[in-house]
């Protein structure tokens, strides 16, 4: 099956070999134009990073992160949420397929908080997550591309808000299952900011830190209009009680920046950069791609629909993309790639998009917009006028 092709960036190769990427990820193999074969290299989101190394965290918990854009007045934090969360409810998961089985006595998978822990206190080698992450996409061990989103903005996995997995899950998904590629580190930057989240008190112009969920992703607004140019993606705004749902993750290899327990109370200008002006022309193909994509009836539920549907998380380090999981493909690496043994009931998967998502989505709406390369699926295939210059043009077809 052809797959998209594009052209990105050059610079920030060699910078993107951070601590987030220590993991070899499988690329397939495809036969192009001798012209191309530069350009499909860099179009996977990993090499085309304009990576932002995060700030060294500081050893104080309290640390502030600094930016030109000061709150109005805050005021100190309130202390964490008494814990909820249970060794039973972590099983739930596990057997629902959305946590890792434990396996090893000596390093266990994820840890159960005890009772007597007013905050976390994760051992060392460990993080702090939630269900709701888990529930809305994440998985372990986490992808580059989510590893990569915590170097990047600088922040711990506790510091993204359930809504920020969500619209990450969501857009991997669709860069995966529908573009046929990696999650493209330049189309992000240019659709989605970060917003910080400090907590209302009642009072006009006094608010206060949170410890968990302060980074909000929101599609950026303005002169270029990106939600024109992207899925539908209405979030839900129930969440009650989400931040007392912790527990202690594996952080596997190091690999996530460590648990510190640090309030950011100021959002750093870098949270808002974008891809630079001279580049903004090689993102054409896809934004054109994504628009048809739209045009056809996507949106970020019938995405997760689709997801849960297929049995994987997005934000889940896999040796396959999700469109490569496909006929011809051994049983072991699909099984690598699936969550559970058997699809979960259409009133389960939709009862998950109805978390994640606004809106009523019901169950004969599962699986309404199949990901490649499922009979159904739409197919971007790409063709190549070479002149001067290297052009990619899209077009919609039917599947095979």
């Amino acid at each position: 099956m052809t797959h998209l092709w594009g052209v990105t960036s050059f610079i920030g190769f060699f910078r993107w070999w951070t601590a987030a990427y220590k993991y070899p990820v499988a690329s397939p193999v495809f036969f192009l134009p001798p012209s191309a074969l530069f350009a499909f290299s860099l179009l996977q989101s990993e090499f085309s990073c304009h990576l932002t190394h995060a700030r060294t965290p500081s050893s104080s918990s309290e640390s502030t992160i600094l930016s030109a854009k000061m709150p109005a007045r805050l005021i100190a934090a309130d202390d964490w949420r008494p814990l909820s969360m249970t060794e039973r409810r972590l099983l739930e998961l596990e057997r629902e397929g959305l946590l890792r089985h434990r396996t090893s006595l000596s390093s266990l998978e994820w840890i159960a908080p005890p009772a007597d822990h007013r905050e976390p206190q994760p051992p060392k080698g460990y993080v702090v997550s939630f269900a709701k992450f888990h529930r809305h996409g994440l998985g372990a061990p986490l992808s580059r591309f989510m590893r990569a989103l915590c170097f990047h903005y600088g922040v711990e996995l506790q510091h993204f808000s359930p809504n920020a997995i969500t619209v990450v899950a969501v857009f991997a998904a669709v860069c995966e299952s529908y573009l046929g590629m990696m999650p493209h580190w330049e189309l992000w930057l240019h659709l989605y900011r970060g917003e910080l989240f400090n907590a209302p008190t009642g009072t006009t112009g006094i608010r206060k830190p949170v410890r968990a969920g302060c980074l909000n992703l929101v599609l950026k607004m303005g002169k270029t209009e990106r939600p024109r140019e992207y899925i539908p993606v209405g979030l839900s705004t129930n969440h009650a009680g989400w931040d007392s749902q912790w527990f202690y993750l594996r952080n596997d290899d190091d690999l996530l920046p460590a648990y510190s327990g640090r309030l950011i109370t100021q959002r750093p200008a870098d949270w808002t950069y974008g891809v630079v002006q001279a580049h903004q022309s090689w993102l054409d193909p896809l934004l054109d791609a994504l628009k048809k994509l739209s045009l056809e009836g996507l949106s970020a539920a019938l995405v997760l629909s689709a997801v849960h549907h297929r049995r994987v998380l997005p934000l889940m380090s896999r040796p396959l993309r999700m469109d490569e999981m496909g006929p011809g493909v051994s049983s072991r690496d699909l099984d690598s790639c699936r969550i559970s043994n058997e699809a979960p009931a259409d009133d389960e998967v939709a009862a998950r998009v109805k978390a994640a998502i606004a809106g009523d989505f019901k169950p004969e709406h599962v699986n309404g917009f199949p990901m490649r390369p499922d009979a159904g699926s739409i197919d971007l295939v790409c063709s190549f006028l070479v002149h001067n210059s290297f052009t990619p043009i899209f077009v919609l077809v039917g599947a095979d």
